[in-house]
């Protein structure tokens, strides 16, 4: 059961960390050393031309050098006109247009990912928590232990070197290949599917395993309920138990730690994009950090955090209404 006092609490504790977290998206960038403009003008032209430095501050509005009064005019602009402000490393774009451009391609890549991790990780983690205690069971908790200590840039560095170098499976990075035009629809899917196999397994490997041994402890705990021993009297097949009864109960805390991990999903997928220069929102972010892009580190941490807080609001409604015995007060 849900109460409605639940609700507007738990909305104000969500509404106050992303305020909290919207003042650090602010801040923390800003206080790097480092001036926007002259980062980008010496990329374009290796030296830095008299007069255009301070020209480029007044164009991104860093003029002020008052970081209280630039935060000012952010919060504005982002209450007041919905506004994330235009991207100094690509202007004149705004940053809503660029997170809209490479947002389709990270949540392609996260959806599969997470819902193969969660598939593979319900199934492993059923089978090895019914034969809890046997030698099986010990070898792939061990195993599964180990791959989620596993970090993620380190593993797709190495299946880079491994899959797309030495024995050239996969291609090396990228989203598409760029010889393949987007007017030829089936051939640019088959390109998009082949890039993206490799990010996906990286992704999947690292995150499935962390799935499989909390649905693993769960099943532990489902065979020691008298329902499975009733269950056993009346003489029913072991796989009816296994999967109709003890999994299906099983299921329930690993459903909400799916929706609880997404967060380290988002940000391990992050770092996997970077690494095969995936133009998701990671690689994106990514360029903007290194260029000193203020508006595009604010405008992309902004919409991870507020995912990652509705995605917890949602995980304890969800659980409160798969398991009516919850109450949500």
């Amino acid at each position: 059961m849900i109460t409605r006092r639940y609700l507007v609490v738990r909305s104000s504790y969500a509404i106050v960390t992303a305020l909290v977290a919207i003042t650090l998206n602010f801040l923390l960038p800003r206080i790097i050393p480092g001036n926007p403009a002259a980062v980008i003008l010496f990329a374009n032209y290796h030296y830095l031309p008299p007069g255009k430095v301070k020209l480029l501050d007044a164009e991104f509005g860093l003029t002020s050098h008052n970081l209280g009064i630039e935060y000012i005019d952010y919060l504005k602009q982002l209450f007041l006109h919905f506004n994330l402000g235009i991207s100094f490393s690509q202007y004149p774009n705004t940053v809503a247009h660029l997170i809209e451009t490479h947002l389709p391609w990270t949540l392609y890549l996260l959806g599969v990912s997470t819902l193969l991790s969660s598939v593979l990780g319900v199934i492993f983690g059923r089978w090895i928590g019914w034969r809890a205690g046997s030698r099986g069971e010990s070898v792939t908790s061990s195993v599964f232990i180990g791959l989620t200590s596993l970090p993620y840039f380190w593993l797709a560095i190495i299946f880079i070197l491994v899959f797309a170098f030495m024995i050239p499976i996969f291609p090396l990075g990228g989203s598409f290949s760029i010889t393949i035009s987007s007017s030829d629809t089936l051939a640019f899917l088959g390109s998009i599917i082949t890039h993206s196999l490799l990010p996906i397994i990286t992704i999947v490997i690292t995150t499935f395993p962390a799935f499989a041994l909390t649905m693993r402890n769960t099943m532990v705990n489902q065979n020691k309920e008298d329902y499975l021993l009733m269950a056993r009297a009346k003489g029913l097949p072991m796989h009816v138990i296994e999967k109709r009864y003890a999994g299906r109960n099983a299921i329930l805390p690993v459903t909400t730690h799916i929706v609880l991990a997404f967060g380290y999903i988002v940000s391990g997928a992050f770092f996997v994009e970077v690494v095969f220069s995936y133009q998701g929102i990671g690689y994106l972010l990514y360029q903007a950090v290194t260029s000193y892009d203020y508006p595009l580190v604010d405008g992309i941490f902004l919409m991870i955090t507020i995912t990652v807080i509705i995605a917890n609001f949602l995980a304890d409604l969800l659980y409160a209404l798969l398991d009516p015995r919850v109450e949500l007060r």
